[in-house]
């Protein structure tokens, strides 16, 4: 056996990226996540990326005897961004498979069982992705208030590349893939401040196919709409950066594709959209009027004769019809 792979084989089988900055009592709460599975494989890497340490330091101590050693603690003295405390992790483990916790959310008991039995039985797949649910809360002094439940994409049946094109259908939470896969794609994109998830699961889901475990959630995906400062979350405090660094991805992608295959293709889409959407605004403006011309036929049945309302009741029903085809 190469020195490599038995390094490989003596390491934690999971690696568990946590990225933390000043949410002490969040990042408690994560860590009772991870302690809670009972596949136990596994190593956490909390990456402290510009936060007070002590605050760090001291919800580790007092979950040291539950981690049993699995833990490594790195503090950055700044802030060097979401996706480069990822890396940072990453880079500070060997373990096969990686997941990344961010240290507002949750598992179920079993994510990890489930999620690592499925990449064993579907070695072809580079990473496996599982049901999420959203979770309203409130934070409050003694812990939270549920606000709501609600789904994470429910109607999704597969991860597919068409979904994702349109925005990310699934979170970090969610997802344990291989080193191997992360190893290939070059890790996260460093210069993205959000939306690196979104981007490094587009170049995943080019190169890999992505499982999904759909049913009961096993991962829940806090978000705090009231919350301010270190607490709020990114998605919601960060609205406005997100539609800007999204652009910014969907432009450079673009920018790549014209480059490798030209512009041609893309004007010869963009003009039979722009037919496409001129013949809907069309047939919308037609239905507009017709709709004006029903209601004028049911003002005017209501006058008094019966064979009156007669006639307006049927012109109607044709004029639905008409409608209905279309």
């Amino acid at each position: 056996m190469y020195e490599d792979d038995l390094s490989l084989h003596l390491a934690p089988r999971v690696a568990i990226i946590t990225r933390t900055k000043d949410r002490p009592r969040l990042l408690r709460r994560a860590i009772k996540s991870v302690i809670a599975q009972g596949y136990a494989d596994w190593q956490l890497i909390v990456v402290n990326d510009g936060g007070e340490p002590n605050d760090v330091d001291g919800v580790v101590a007092d979950c040291e005897d539950e981690l049993g050693g699995r833990v490594r603690v790195l503090h950055n003295a700044q802030s060097r961004g979401m996706e480069a405390a990822s890396n940072q992790g990453v880079g500070e483990s060997s373990s096969e498979f990686i997941v990344i916790h961010d240290d507002d959310d949750e598992w179920a008991p079993d994510f990890l069982d489930e999620t690592v039995r499925y990449l064993e039985a579907h070695p072809e797949d580079g990473g496996v992705a599982v049901q999420t649910e959203i979770v309203f809360e409130h934070l409050t002094a003694e812990g939270r208030e549920v606000v709501e439940r609600v789904p994470l994409e429910p109607n999704m049946q597969a991860i597919t590349l068409v979904d994702l094109l349109h925005f990310n259908r699934f979170v970090p939470i969610s997802f344990l893939f291989r080193r191997s896969a992360y190893d290939k794609l070059g890790g996260f994109d460093e210069n993205l401040a959000v939306v690196g998830d979104w981007e490094f699961h587009l170049r995943f889901v080019v190169q890999f196919n992505i499982g999904y475990l759909k049913g009961r959630p096993l991962a829940f995906w806090n978000q705090r709409r009231d919350a301010v400062g270190s607490e709020a979350n990114s998605m919601i405090a960060g609205l406005a950066d997100h539609h800007a660094y999204s652009l910014q991805v969907r432009d450079r992608l673009l920018r790549e594709h014209v480059q490798a295959h030209g512009l041609g293709p893309l004007l010869y889409e963009r003009e039979l959209v722009a037919v496409e959407m001129h013949r809907l605004h069309e047939h919308l403006d037609r239905v507009q009027q017709e709709l004006q011309e029903i209601k004028a036929l049911v003002r005017d049945s209501t006058f008094p004769g019966t064979s009156r309302v007669r006639q307006g009741q049927q012109a109607a029903r044709r004029m639905t019809a008409r409608i209905r085809r279309r």
